[in-house]
């Protein structure tokens, strides 16, 4: 638990502003924070400036991340105005709290990542006094993204083991919600007009394997898509490409509500550097994984990411990687060069890479993984998806397809007029540019709105 600064002076009430970094599941955390702030009392302010209480839910995964949270922090103890008050919430405020306290001593670091229910009372000047509970269905939640789009946490923390990551160092060891607490929130968000929910975690495959019996990922997302009312989307983000069920592929490839859409981040292909990794896998049983998928779930969008400069990774496994990437061929993929972290196995690997090799890997997959994509949209162009609407414009509009994931799969741009921020449309792909689809309306028959999907 992190403990808080002395308190400058008790906020009982005011106006709050939260600023984000980072990824979707540090996004719920703030959504956490805020709802028990703003059913509290405290008024939401737009920027900080404006606000009482500037709330920045820092990143600390990364070096880099480390240092855009240090600079956004930095930003908002510029922007504070008279007698408010700056606080660091979040990984970097969990783990590397010695780094803001002598970068930023303005912030008060009140809370991390195990405690975000403890930062009212800290505020309003009351030590919490042993373990903190953890959000569940039952406390309230502001949710920041577009109305029609939530992300959906089932789980907290890691026990996996893999070299380069120190997830499990920040976050701790695995905790999954029960079932019923997460079917509950689910059905919450899609009162509240959500229409596409995005189910995260750190290791999302792993999901119940600390609950009793043991449930499996395929019986969570199963009671799901039986709960939802027809039309809501499910997708899966940050599958382990491990103990995968065939049950869960069989509800992508069956149930309606179930996207057809995996993000399984392999890292690499190199059996060598998959083993220091402490992966757990190969290059030949990731391959086999993609086609069992494929094979299991006719028409799936894979996406996944690579880490390139891993300790030991030399030429010939650069190569292996590249060859791997060429084979799998997933849909969508991302690049990230490896970054030694303190805390990691990773830190004290013989064998580094140089930065300008790792740059220059980072480019060479780049452009293959480019080709690969463009192959397939270009494959896309002609036929018929669903879309969502997210931005009008002037007889058009910006969406997502559905098998574009919220923020990082691009876009659609739609031509069009009257459409609304949050409508499903069908949509007839007419070519693409970079990352972004381009797409014209396709009238729906009369009886038909809604069935039709991929």
């Amino acid at each position: 638990m992190t403990t808080s600064r002395p308190s400058r002076r008790p906020v009982p009430t005011g106006s709050v502003c939260a600023i984000t970094l980072g990824c979707p599941r540090n996004r719920v955390d703030t959504e956490v924070m805020l709802g028990d702030l703003l059913t509290a009392g405290y008024a939401l302010a737009g920027q900080p400036e404006d606000a009482d209480v500037v709330l920045v839910n820092t990143c600390g995964f990364l070096a880099d991340a480390r240092k855009e949270s240090v600079a956004v922090l930095r930003d908002a103890a510029r922007a504070l105005r008279p007698g408010a008050r700056l606080v660091a919430t979040g990984c970097m405020a969990q783990t590397f709290r010695k780094e803001i306290e002598a970068a930023v001593p303005e912030a008060e670091v009140l809370g991390g990542v195990r405690d975000l229910l403890a930062l009212r009372g800290r505020l309003e000047g009351h030590t919490p006094v042993g373990a903190v509970p953890s959000p569940t269905a039952a406390n309230p939640r502001l949710v920041t993204t577009l109305p029609h789009v939530a992300y959906l946490k089932i789980s907290e923390g890691c026990n996996r083991q893999c070299a380069f990551c120190i997830i499990p160092r920040i976050r701790g060891r695995q905790r999954s919600r029960p079932v019923a607490d997460v079917v509950a929130e689910a059905l919450a968000l899609v009162s509240g007009g959500v229409r596409e929910i995005v189910l995260v975690a750190e290791d999302l495959s792993h999901w119940g394997a600390d609950l009793p019996g043991r449930p499996g990922l395929a019986s969570l997302v199963g009671r799901l898509a039986d709960a939802v009312p027809p039309g809501t989307w499910l997708r899966l983000m940050y599958v382990y490409p491990r103990d995968l069920e065939d049950g869960l592929l069989d509800l992508m490839a069956n149930h309606p509500a179930v996207l057809p859409y995996l993000d399984i981040p392999v890292q690499h292909g190199d059996d060598g550097v998959l083993k220091a990794m402490r992966r757990g896998t190969t290059g030949r049983a990731l391959l086999a994984l993609a086609a069992r998928i494929r094979a299991r779930v006719p028409g799936v969008v894979l996406r996944t990411t690579y880490l390139v400069g891993f300790p030991g990774e030399d030429a010939a496994a650069f190569d292996a990687l590249r060859a791997f990437a060429a084979v799998a061929r997933f849909e969508m993929a991302g690049v990230f060069a490896f970054s030694p972290e303190p805390g990691s196995r990773a830190l004290a690997l013989p064998g580094p890479v140089s930065p300008s090799t790792k740059r220059r890997r980072k480019a060479l997959l780049e452009d293959d993984l480019s080709g690969i994509a463009a192959e397939a949209r270009a494959r896309t162009v002609g036929s018929i998806h669903e879309a969502v609407v997210e931005e009008r414009g002037r007889g058009s509009a910006t969406g997502r397809l559905w098998f574009q994931a919220p923020e990082v799969d691009g876009n659609v741009r739609i031509a069009g007029a009257g459409l609304k921020v949050g409508q499903r449309v069908q949509v007839r792909i007419t070519g693409f540019e970079g990352n972004d689809f381009l797409a014209a309306l396709v009238p729906v028959p009369s009886g038909n709105a809604g069935k039709v999907r991929r």
